[in-house]
């Protein structure tokens, strides 16, 4: 079989390269333009470097976000494109007694703010460390235009891949590079192994290129499902406007979350609920959000006045830059649903909570 990657290394193949993408574009059943296609072979491969290759070493760290509903789950139809990552927050610190190291470090303001800096410093090493050890493998690839590099001011959370794009493309919306977004918040350890692949390895006219695949350690389905609740419940709180821009996945994936088996079984997941409430809001608190609100029953999913119209209007902009395997639904639906789903699991909270 010869190695996709061949098609990179070799000027000459750079034509075969473009011509299996677009093949890819017209082929594959999620529609998904060669931009797209292009980018989830790199996607693919930085996976199977961080868990199958073991960069990221021997922190505990779950791959949550987007990119896992869509390839562990396959339960949005959209291209995520970003990695997004937990690292245990008590192994970061070098913490062995997690519980006691939690105590210790949420028994006042002080204790707290010591902590989100210790954090920071400890993310932001690790962060850089692992962007060496990513450079020193990608640089065995032999492929110009191949790197990682820390974004500048992000505190460690942030590492941009850059590859060499020979695909046509006419979205504004997709970023150029691959996002790594690391943050040390998971509390426990729940995770599931997951297998991912390429989308261009389904198709059988490409059965002769080898293709990237990874074995990931997923977030469990009911913290993903409370990390999200939780995140729609910051986005319509805050104080502050969310930048609308690419924010409207988030109403999107939970849509489709409350509307599978996994995810809504695990709404009776009160650990999960629990957990997630409690990280949140003891590390990584926002002004005018009260994440205790949800243990009461008074979730909140939907925004209200403007700030809904410019998450209508970001969703709009997701379908015209083909963020999606075909046509969503509109978003008016989409909130119509979630307005439901809000009163539906905050009675279920209600009830659990006064032992109904």
């Amino acid at each position: 079989m010869t190695d996709i990657f061949d098609f990179y290394r070799d000027p000459k193949k750079h034509g075969d390269l473009k011509a299996i993408l677009d093949l890819g574009a017209q082929n594959h059943p999620a529609g998904l333009a060669q931009n797209f296609l292009e980018k989830d072979i790199w996607v693919a491969e930085i996976l199977r470097l961080l868990y199958d290759e073991n960069l990221l070493g021997a922190h505990s760290t779950a791959f949550k976000g987007g990119t896992a509903l869509s390839k562990c789950w396959k339960v949005i139809e959209r291209f995520s494109e970003d990695i997004d990552l937990s690292i245990h927050w008590s192994e970061l610190a070098g913490e062995p007694d997690e519980i006691a190291a939690w105590e210790q470090s949420t028994q006042s303001n002080s204790q707290k703010k010591k902590f989100r800096e210790q954090q920071t410093r400890l993310l932001t090493e690790w962060s850089g460390a692992l962007v060496i050890r990513l450079n020193e493998r990608l640089a065995k690839y032999g492929i110009d235009g191949l790197r990682a590099e820390l974004e500048p001011d992000s505190k460690g959370e942030k590492i941009n891949i850059h590859f060499p794009r020979l695909s046509s493309h006419d979205s504004n919306y997709q970023l150029d590079y691959i996002l790594l977004e690391f943050g040390g918040r998971n509390r426990g350890r729940p995770t599931v192994s997951h297998n991912v692949a390429c989308y261009l390895s389904e198709l059988d006219e490409l059965q002769t290129i080898a293709f990237p695949q990874a074995t990931v350690a997923a977030y469990h389905p009911g913290y993903v499902l409370w990390e999200k609740l939780t995140a729609l419940h910051q986005f319509s709180t805050q104080e502050k406007d969310p930048d609308p821009h690419r924010l409207a996945r988030h109403w999107y994936d939970v849509d489709c979350l409350l509307q599978q088996d996994d995810f809504t079984n695990a709404l009776d997941a009160t650990d999960a609920m629990t957990d997630v409430v409690t990280m949140k809001s003891q590390r990584w608190a926002q002004k005018g959000v009260i994440f205790e609100e949800v243990l009461e029953g008074r979730l909140v999913l939907v925004p209200e006045g403007e700030r809904l119209k410019q998450i209508a209007a970001d969703h709009k902009a997701a379908i015209e830059g083909r963020m999606f395997f075909g046509v969503p639904d509109d978003f008016e639906t989409i909130i119509s649903r979630l307005r439901e789903a809000q009163d539906r699991i905050n009675a279920g909270i209600s009830r659990v909570k006064h032992g109904q």
